[in-house]
């Protein structure tokens, strides 16, 4: 089959993406290459998926509900959605949600293309809302969202996941018996926890190895400023502190298995990543964030008393919240192991079985109608 991608959550959609090229299928994606326009920055999602080598189409999409001046990119998103779907005549298309992947799957509907939804969240989308009444089914991460949608379109499947986290079994050697913290930033980095963790690096690294994910925040200047950071430190400190603007897959998938526990943003497949691996963490939401799906994402690992949680107004408690983990990890650990059977694993299978079926039923009907 030829099958499009799209959508705003890349991750789990690229997860799918090369496994469907593993089944032997043609996949192309519709996406994003600048998404901080009118800034000429390339975002990740365009840069890994070029590193997976799967062909981009840049769609200049835009928003109703954000600012006036990006309301003219809303037909262009249209006209170049159609332009490439009637170039490439794809079988299906796959959607993962976000401003994007409007226009592609209307545009699909209008050529009469089906397409697939795949909702990430707990707190569903505007776009995957929307985008339900022209998909013939959704796929959900959590089953507390099926409330957004058709009840007989929806099927629980969980998260896809990078493949290198379930199958990544070494650890980082930090050649020390110290624990460890990993600090990320969810998809672009943060630019609040690099600046708190800026204040707390030299005490941290006294008693603990530190993994940090900067992000290309500001255009890498986090990134550039921890360098400088490191490069002042000690040779036996600087061993203790492994610093990247971006791991890949896995080089992350290592980071998080060696991690005690994390700081970190509380996005969709940053809580899912390690609800799977049974890490604790504590959470610093996006202080805007649609309808408080961070915020909601934290509780969950709350409610089962594996995370903690500090509001972004409140970061200057940070160092408090990590010495209070640390002081109880094996509690904290021990409930994020029970809670990590309630993250399914095998959501990239199932969907691919259920498009595979899909076009087993489609060619039978189309045999019958020849007939």
């Amino acid at each position: 089959m030829k099958i499009v991608i799209t959508g705003g959550h890349h991750i789990s959609a690229l997860a799918l993406a090369n496994e469907l090229r593993n089944h032997k299928h043609e996949v192309f994606w519709l996406g994003c290459r600048y998404p901080r326009w009118p800034e000429k920055t390339e975002g990740i999602e365009y840069k890994q998926v070029n590193q997976s080598n799967i062909t981009f189409f840049d769609i200049k999409a835009g928003k109703f509900y954000k600012n006036f001046f990006r309301w003219w990119r809303i037909p262009i998103g249209f006209l170049q959605s159609l332009r490439v779907l009637v170039k490439i005549k794809p079988d299906l298309i796959v959607s993962f949600g976000g401003y994007i992947a409007v226009p592609v799957v209307i545009s699909g509907w209008f050529l009469k293309i089906p397409s697939l939804s795949h909702e990430q969240t707990r707190v569903a989308g505007m776009a995957n809302k929307f985008l339900a009444n022209f998909c013939k089914a959704i796929f959900l991460s959590f089953p507390e969202s099926e409330r957004f949608f058709p009840s007989k379109k929806v099927l629980f499947v969980g998260l896809p996941l990078r493949k290198e986290l379930l199958l990544q079994k070494q650890k980082i050697n930090f050649n020390n018996h110290l624990r460890t913290i990993i600090f990320l930033g969810g998809g672009q980095g943060s630019h609040t926890i690099n600046n708190e963790l800026e204040k707390m690096l030299m005490k941290l690294l006294t008693k603990f190895n530190v993994i940090h994910q900067t992000g290309n925040i500001l255009n890498n200047s986090d990134y550039r400023k921890f360098l400088m950071i490191r490069k002042n430190l000690s040779c036996e400190i600087q061993k203790r502190y492994l610093l990247k603007d971006f791991f890949s897959n896995s080089e992350l998938a290592k980071a998080i298995k060696t991690a005690d526990f994390a700081v970190c943003r509380s996005g969709a497949h940053t809580t899912y990543e390690l609800g799977v691996l049974g890490k604790p963490a504590i959470f610093v939401p996006l202080a805007f964030s649609f309808a408080n799906e961070q915020l909601i994402n934290a509780q969950f690992f709350v409610k089962f008393k594996a995370g903690e949680i500090v509001q972004q107004k409140n970061i200057r408690n940070l160092a408090e919240i990590i010495d209070k983990m640390n002081r109880n990890l094996a509690f904290y650990q021990k409930n994020a192991q029970k809670m990590s059977s309630l993250f399914p694993v095998d959501a990239t299978k199932a969907i691919i079985e259920y498009i595979e079926n899909y076009d087993k039923k489609k060619t039978v009907q189309v045999s019958s109608s020849l007939a």
